[in-house]
């Protein structure tokens, strides 16, 4: 009895262990996952001749492509939409920080030539990408860091509280990953 009472101790003690590094993990999942689909997104569009971007919002992030002038989510199902359900992130796009609340922009201010349609430009708001991967193979030059959400700071120690990935890109199309372990 005694034997098993210990081994129970030691398992619970293995599965809080191996538990409490989860955060990170999920984390450094959805880092290398962003960047990877990146990537694919990148080799895409230089090898069909389409541009693709990535619009994000506070809870989740999708890639999107240029159809006739306009942003739509793009149809591949690799790329559906992604959830940072439990991450934080800050994005910087060419040295700028991108605030979600802050997103009035229409492509119609984009491609003037074109007639505008509110009602289309409405339906084209949560597609507008910031981050454009161009069929030259050039990215717009971000870093996105990524770190375990606020709202989970209580039950984190502080090493974990310190974790972050940072995703750097730039006008190269060259995608960097850096875990910072601090």
């Amino acid at each position: 009895m005694l034997v098993v009472l210990l081994m129970g101790l030691v398992a619970g003690f293995a599965l809080y262990t191996v538990d409490s590094s989860a955060p990170q993990n999920k984390l450094e999942r959805s880092a290398k996952k962003l960047a990877a689909l990146t990537q694919i997104t990148l080799d895409k569009a230089v090898l069909s001749g389409r541009d693709f971007g990535i619009a994000f919002s506070s809870e989740q992030y999708h890639f999107v492509e240029l159809v006739e002038q306009r942003w739509q989510a793009a149809t591949d199902p690799i790329l559906k939409e992604q959830s940072l359900k439990e991450i934080d992130i800050t994005l910087e796009v060419e040295g700028f920080e991108w605030l979600p609340d802050l997103d009035s922009f229409s492509s119609s201010d984009i491609f003037s030539e074109r007639e505008t349609d509110r009602d289309l430009d409405e339906e084209e708001k949560p597609h507008i990408p910031q981050l454009l991967i161009l069929s030259s193979g050039e990215l717009t030059p971000f870093v996105l860091n990524f770190r375990i959400a606020s709202s989970q700071v209580l039950a984190l120690s502080e090493k974990q509280q310190r974790f972050n990935i940072d995703i750097k890109g730039n006008s190269l199309g060259l995608i960097e990953l850096v875990v910072h372990h601090d």
